[in-house]
């Protein structure tokens, strides 16, 4: 599964499940290196949660693990690396939120 199959998988399942989503189609205009792929928020059950999406083979770049690393030390908020292997994890947790478990 490419990077962008895998996206728009989540996208997919984020639009059906009622989270807004956010994602930079072109981050080159963007300040903040590194900054994860998808932003997704879900008003009723107050999430708001990060993605960095990588394929089976994707390297994370060093600027990435900073913004992850950041992320995970927030209390508010979660973040995840998502590659192909954890779709179903990540899809679950799009349709029940309240499921606490880690990719």
């Amino acid at each position: 599964m490419t990077e962008a199959e895998l996206q728009q998988t989540i996208i997919d399942a984020a639009e059906l499940s009622g989270w807004l989503l956010f994602h930079d189609g072109d981050s080159r205009r963007s300040t903040g290196a590194g900054f994860p792929d998808l932003v997704l928020v879900h008003g009723r059950h107050r999430r708001v949660v990060f993605l960095e999406l990588k394929s089976e083979i994707g390297r994370i770049r060093p600027e990435q693990h900073v913004w992850m690393d950041a992320l995970s030390r927030c209390d508010t908020v979660a973040s995840a690396i998502v590659r192909p292997e954890h779709l179903d994890t990540i899809l679950e947790y799009l349709r029940n939120p309240e499921t606490r478990r880690k990719t």
